[in-house]
């Protein structure tokens, strides 16, 4: 099985998400970051195949018993190159501090796979649009009046099961959540 461990996030930035996601799909007629339904959320951990999920549950469990929610902020606008356009997610020195023990925690787990953008290398974002490049300089412009700044929390550590393949385009639904304390 294929996996992905994000955070996901709450309201208002649920919301938030949605209309830039909805907007941007019915604007431009970029459909696939709405068409892959996932939750507002950024990712802690890329993809990984793992035969046995439960160790990487057990170690989660354990995370979560030990580590407190941590404050991270929601907002401004980035992308990669012309290919993504995302919301930032700033964390705190405290959520830096989490998302490590994370990993560290992470690479104890053998045959672990890491991403390129993993651990240290991550940029943690909102995705709003993806496969826009054709597009890129519109959407661009068009966000501007749109940006807006939330504080939120890495208050969880979700895990994301691939389900399938639709339109060249992954399915995923909620594995398991593992919750951090207040």
């Amino acid at each position: 099985m294929t996996y992905i461990m994000p955070c996901l996030l709450k309201s208002p930035v649920v919301e938030y998400h949605r209309a830039l996601v909805d907007d941007i799909a019915d604007r431009f007629g970029l459909t696939f970051t709405r068409q892959q339904a996932i939750p507002a959320h950024f990712t802690l951990k890329y993809h990984f195949g793992i035969a046995d999920i439960q160790a990487v549950e057990d170690l989660l469990g354990q995370f979560a018993r030990t580590q407190r929610r941590t404050p991270i902020t929601v907002g401004g606008f980035g992308h990669f190159d012309e290919d993504v356009v995302f919301v930032e997610v700033s964390l705190s020195q405290a959520a830096r501090r989490a998302h490590e023990a994370l990993t560290a925690a992470l690479r104890t787990v053998p045959r672990m796979p890491w991403s390129p953008f993993d651990g240290e290398r991550l940029h943690p974002h909102m995705t709003i649009a993806e496969r826009c490049r054709p597009r890129f300089a519109e959407i661009w412009s068009y966000l501007e009046p749109f940006e807006r700044r939330f504080t939120a929390w890495l208050d969880n550590v979700t895990i994301l099961r691939k389900t399938g393949e639709r339109d060249d385009m992954d399915l995923w639904t909620v594995h398991r959540s593992f919750e951090l304390g207040p």
